[in-house]
């Protein structure tokens, strides 16, 4: 074997040009103990060649091997201008002959004894595949009035806690309140509040009927029976409402700037902080939005949007497939951008989100299911020419 037939071998295989018979034959070079002083031979030799040049940092060798080993997907490794392509591939060459001695001697373990425990914590290995990321589920920490929390989805079901006369039960992932019929208005209320983090979802039954549906990052605070002549409880992030009718009593919902009356009805209310907007979807019904000294009526199929720090309330239909989709267990998206986009699933999949130059400009339309890992959902919205990077429990949009 000709140092030239091994150059070209190596030159190939880093391009990835390497036909299967000419990746066997430079895989047997490497394995045969009696080519290791020829391989030595070439590796010297390229290393003098390159003696003149810049050494490689450790972060950048550290680089290159990983785009070798496939870790990272298709990587892009910096080559600075003044660096030949020449001298980077001999580089690049030293780190593969670094690379498959390492395989070969993986390989070359399961026929030899190693002698010690210390040997065996050498021996090199080949990174494992990273941990699927998985969808939100039904987590949430109950709040007491006496300031005891309750996370739960570590509790079984049945009765969690008797709080006065009302008395409070978990069901998978349904939190429920049972308060008697007749009810002494003279009686100290006390207030719970049902929280959900990034990757969680939950479901209350309040006290009076009314059922709530509880998305990712929320939060709800509530009476633990309602007393006087309305039942209000405050809500920050997502939630879906489906309100027990009393005539007497309205319902009122205060989500940021926002307060939403209604008797009996179903409505959606998406009031997350780092939106820019706090919109309110009404689905069946009647609500009466109201901010400071404006207000409008909204019927079944509009949305009420106040942007925030604003004092102007914009109404009109809206697409309830889209607003609901979440409580559907789906991503519904008309026309949304990537950033939107981006946010939901970030809070769904509790992953953080960085984008890297210039924010993509698409829109996007179609459905996901929100039952998948996180790898098919990106899979599905690269299909719009958009790329990301996993990194941990990061997510960089390219």
């Amino acid at each position: 074997m000709s140092v030239l037939r091994l150059e070209y071998l190596l030159d190939c295989y880093i391009k990835n040009k390497c036909s299967g018979q000419e990746e066997e034959e430079l895989m047997a070079i490497l394995a045969d103990p009696e080519s290791e002083v020829f391989v030595h031979d070439v590796i010297d030799r390229l290393m003098q060649q390159s003696a003149g040049e810049k050494q490689l940092s450790d972060s950048a060798a550290a680089s290159i091997l990983k785009t070798i080993l496939k870790d990272g997907g298709d990587a892009a490794i910096p080559v600075k201008k003044n660096e030949t392509v020449f001298s980077f591939w001999m580089r690049l060459a030293a780190s593969v002959l670094i690379l498959l001695v390492g395989a070969y001697f993986i390989f070359e373990k399961n026929e030899r004894t190693i002698g010690n425990a210390e040997d065996k914590k050498q021996v090199a290995r080949l990174p494992e595949k990273p941990a699927p990321i998985l969808p939100g589920r039904n987590r949430a920490i109950l709040t007491t009035a006496d300031g005891k929390s309750i996370i739960l989805d570590s509790m079984q079901n049945g009765q969690l806690a008797r709080q006065g006369t009302t008395n409070i039960q978990k069901l998978g992932g349904l939190l429920i309140y049972k308060a008697p019929a007749s009810f002494n208005d003279g009686t100290q209320i006390t207030y719970n509040t049902l929280s959900t983090p990034r990757g969680g979802q939950y479901q209350v039954i309040l006290s009076d009927g009314t059922r709530v549906w509880l998305n990712a990052a929320s939060e709800i605070r509530y009476p633990t029976v309602f007393s006087g002549n309305v039942r209000e409880v405050t809500l920050t992030g997502e939630a879906y409402f489906e309100v027990a009718k009393n005539k007497a009593k309205p319902f009122q919902v205060k989500a940021g700037a926002m307060k939403i009356a209604v008797l009996g009805t179903h409505f959606n209310v998406n009031a997350y902080e780092d939106e820019a907007e706090t919109k309110t979807s009404l689905l069946e019904g009647s609500v009466q939005i109201s901010q400071g000294n404006l207000s409008g009526l909204l019927k079944p199929g509009q949305q009420a949007v106040i942007q925030n720090k604003s004092n102007h309330i914009k109404t009109g239909n809206v697409d309830l497939t889209e607003v609901v989709a979440w409580k559907n267990g789906l991503f519904r998206f008309e026309g949304a951008d990537i950033k939107t986009i981006m946010r939901e699933i970030g809070r769904w999949y509790d992953v953080e989100i960085e984008y890297a130059g210039k924010v993509p400009n698409h829109r996007f339309v179609g459905k996901i299911n929100r039952n998948v890992e996180l790898s098919e959902v990106l899979r599905i919205l690269e299909l719009s020419n958009v790329k990301f990077l996993v990194a941990g429990k990061k997510i960089i949009v390219l």
